[in-house]
């Protein structure tokens, strides 16, 4: 078996060493391959990304290299059938992309491809021909250097102004890019007009006729203000004919992965890593090392290209494609826990296995209508697909998809299942229960997989609660506080010093109200979702081909900016500087009203959205903070007031499955069994353990602390029990016990302990203890009274 195998997969290499340069394809006809109208295309692509997924300069620079006859790299090919010469593009499609934009074979693209008919001169630049490209966050194009940097406020506005669109913004208005042109371009003309005019001319007065002809037929606005001077005309005859005639000959040859290395790799258990593996990763070692979800999503398109189409459509509105398909793939392989992450090896696997095949093209069949489903009905969960400015911004929803995969799967989890029958969960449960494993988990795989074990009899809130009890138990998920509870962390007083929060509760604080933390910083574009909805609503990162990161339209501005504290001096530097860094003094404006307050005072665009920014006016009447006790203290407060208000508003997204709490069984048994010591023993008292300090439980969250005593005070000890709350598999307690231990606020003290056990040495906690094997409320008081009447000779 292994040695036919061997036979087979040498016999493959070898065809595919063979045919690295035996095929290879036209400019045109790699800009044909998306034209159902071509008969004779024969190469099958994803589904067609219709704006720039490389960054401008990428593209920019590839059309450069083109024109001067540069070689760009080769396709990768696939066979897809036993159709003969009939391919699947496994990899390039960026630079396919960049290609058929530049032919203008795209419809409805999103980006526009233009040359500069009268370039700048710039002694800098590498570039020959100056390419220059408009895109829907783009439409005015970028500068005239070799990174395509982005245009500043002023000249974006100018822009608009030229294009009169003034008062439009891309963020909330829609305008097609026939409006537009490249405002650093000397005079753009569309790429494509030349193109078509070289495959139409054979001489350079016929050619610059041809393409102008083109250009005043084509859609563009710009041709009513184009003016054509002789330079560049000279320019287009001299220059742009020879290259663009040299097109024709111009050709980009593929590597081909046969169909017999493909079969090959599908058998099980030929080799750990595969040859795909081997193959993508050598191929990306010499530029952008491919990322393991586009690794794994490249062997998927190999082993199950039906899928590819419907995917990438899918994706496009949520996520990046090879995150959704690796999502879509743990999904259908979910069973008995949510499925791992897979390998190549596994991917390779299961596409030889039929039942593992029929369970991930379910989700995919008819144009992915299934996984569509699970994805809409998440989004309808969420608050997305809400009408009105108060739904939940879109990118809240990408950044659990993108950040918090593990749990984005169980919310895939169970809008599977509630297709197929609803569940008992209300939109507010899985709001609550998304949010709050989102922003208050530590280890979110094992959030996503207590719950979905606690929901595998029946999800339901119940069940949910009694996990979610669990993981704080477990440290896993941060205990909750209440608005209310919250108000009451710091105490602003008069001696203008900054009271630490109890510790039991700075995990949680960390997380909520320091600016440099995302969770916080999420929080807050919830709490302002108003204003992103009316200034943004266009704008959702999942749109990989539209919004890169830098495109992010808004700032993070300090509404007391930084330079009225940091650098100062003063008695209050110290105090203020806290306040600075919390997120109450922390908004997401519009990116060009940022860049006009710059470090000033402007604050024009918090007056004119003073409700949607949760803004207080009065912060404008602080002067001189650090040197000023007054104003100092007026800042703290108005602050952890907008903190508090930022709070409450994320609190009501998770409070749904928080503010009741349910325990698991061992849980609640200790519970129980503390409840009843508190019959026998009145005087005694509950606590938990944070830090180094003991804080009494008045809470019913608290049940839910990791380590957790009944205990009985007489001057600096404690006769106590304590239990961890975990059993064992025989049912007998895990980690209880009882002694003597030091009392709240105490320490133990060599005194103390010469008095129960001379000579003993001392420990951190317990000057006598010892291990309790069962939860029976009758022993453990008959142990207390031992240790009670101990301690009470003392005296």
């Amino acid at each position: 078996m292994r040695i036919n195998l061997f036979k087979t997969l040498i016999l493959a290499t070898t065809k595919f060493l063979k045919s690295m340069n035996d095929i290879s394809y036209s400019l045109r006809q790699v800009a044909d391959w998306a034209d159902d109208k071509v008969d004779d295309k024969k190469v099958t692509l994803p589904a067609l990304q219709r704006g720039l997924v490389w960054k401008p300069d990428q593209v920019e620079l590839l059309w450069d290299s083109i024109l001067r006859g540069f070689p760009i790299g080769s396709f990768l090919l696939a066979d897809v059938s036993d159709k003969k010469d009939n391919y699947y593009l496994m990899d390039g499609q960026q630079r396919y992309n960049a290609i058929s934009i530049g032919y203008n074979t795209v419809p409805d693209a999103r980006a526009v491809l233009w040359i500069d008919i009268d370039p700048p001169v710039i002694k800098n630049s590498t570039r020959h021909f100056w390419i220059k490209a408009t895109t829907v966050p783009h439409p005015w194009g970028f500068h005239n250097d070799d990174e395509s940097s982005i245009l500043n406020t002023n000249e974006r506005r100018e822009a608009l102004d030229k294009f009169d669109l003034c008062g439009k913004s891309i963020y909330n208005d829609v305008f097609s890019l026939t409006e537009t042109w490249p405002v650093k371009a000397g005079c753009p003309i569309p790429l494509y007009c030349f193109i078509k005019a070289a495959e139409e001319s054979d001489n350079a007065d016929c050619f610059y006729k041809n393409a102008m002809s083109h250009f005043h037929s084509s859609p563009f606005k710009y041709k009513e203000k184009v003016k054509i001077t002789a330079e560049a005309e000279k320019y287009v005859k001299k220059t742009l004919f020879p290259a663009f005639a040299a097109l024709k000959g111009y050709r980009i040859s593929c590597n081909y992965l046969p169909k017999e290395l493909i079969d090959s790799e599908t058998e099980k258990g030929t080799t750990e890593q595969t040859t795909l593996e081997v193959l993508f990763t050598r191929l990306n070692t010499g530029g952008t090392r491919i990322s393991k979800d586009d690794l794994n999503y490249s062997a998927i398109k190999a082993y199950w290209p039906k899928i590819k189409a419907a995917n990438d459509e899918l994706a496009e509105k949520y996520m990046a494609p090879a995150k959704l398909v690796m999502l879509a793939f743990r999904l259908a392989f979910t069973e008995d826990n949510l499925q791992n992450e897979l390998s190549i090896k596994q991917i390779r696997d299961y596409a030889n296995d039929n039942k593992k095949r029929v369970k991930i093209e379910s989700l995919y069949n008819n144009q992915g209508s299934l996984l569509r489903g699970i994805l809409s009905k998440i989004d309808s969960w969420l608050g997305v697909s809400d009408i009105g400015d108060f739904r939940t911004p879109g990118i809240l929803r990408t950044l659990i998809a993108t950040n918090s995969p593990e749990i984005y799967l169980l919310l895939m989890y169970l809008a599977y299942k509630d297709l197929q029958s609803p569940i008992d969960l209300s939109p507010d449960d899985i709001k609550s229960l998304a949010f709050g494993l989102h922003w208050l988990s530590h280890d979110q795989l094992k959030c996503a997989r207590k719950i979905f074990l606690y929901c595998k009899e029946d999800i339901n809130r119940e069940n949910i609660q009694r996990g979610i009890s669990e993981l704080m138990h477990e440290e896993c998920l941060l205990p909750v506080y209440s608005p209310e509870e919250v108000e009451c962390f710091v105490d602003i007083n008069d001696e203008c010093r900054w009271k630490d929060v109890p510790a039991y509760a700075q995990g949680f604080f960390y997380y909520v109200f320091w600016g440099n933390v995302k969770q916080a910083r999420e929080m807050l574009l919830y709490a302002e979702r108003e204003y992103l909805n009316t200034h943004f609503k266009n704008y959702d990162p999942a749109r990989q081909d539209l919004w890169a990161d830098y495109n992010r339209p808004w700032d993070f501005d300090h509404i007391i900016p930084r330079n009225s504290i940091v650098g100062m001096r003063g008695d209050f530097l110290e105090f203020d500087k806290n306040w600075l860094e919390s997120i109450g003094n922390i908004a997401a404006i519009s990116y060009e009203a940022n860049r006009s307050k710059s470090d000033g005072k402007d604050y024009g665009e918090y007056e004119g959205c003073s409700d949607a920014l949760l803004y207080d006016k009065s912060v404008e009447q602080l002067y001189d903070i650090t040197y000023n006790k007054q104003a100092s203290l007026s800042f703290a407060k108005i602050t952890y007031n907008r903190f508090c208000k930022i709070y409450s508003s994320a609190y009501s997204m998770f409070k749904s499955l928080f503010e009741e709490t349910l325990f698991s069984g061992s849980l609640q048994r200790r519970r129980d069994c503390i409840t009843e010591l508190l019959k026998h023993y009145p005087e005694g008292i509950v606590h938990f353990v944070a830090g180094d300090t003991d804080y009494k439980l008045v809470r019913e969250q608290d049940w839910s602390r990791s380590w957790l005593g009944f205990g009985i005070v007489r001057n600096d000890y404690m006769v106590c029990f304590e239990w961890l709350g975990k059993t064992r598999e025989d049912g007998s307690p895990q980690d209880a016990e009882i002694g003597i231990r030091k009392a709240p606020g105490t320490s133990v003290l060599r005194n103390n302990m010469d008095k129960l056990s001379p000579g003993k040495e001392l420990n951190d906690w317990w000057y006598e203890m010892e291990s309790c094997d069962k939860i029976d409320v009758d022993f453990i008081r008959e142990r207390i009274d031992h240790y009670l009447s101990k301690v009470e000779s003392i005296f």
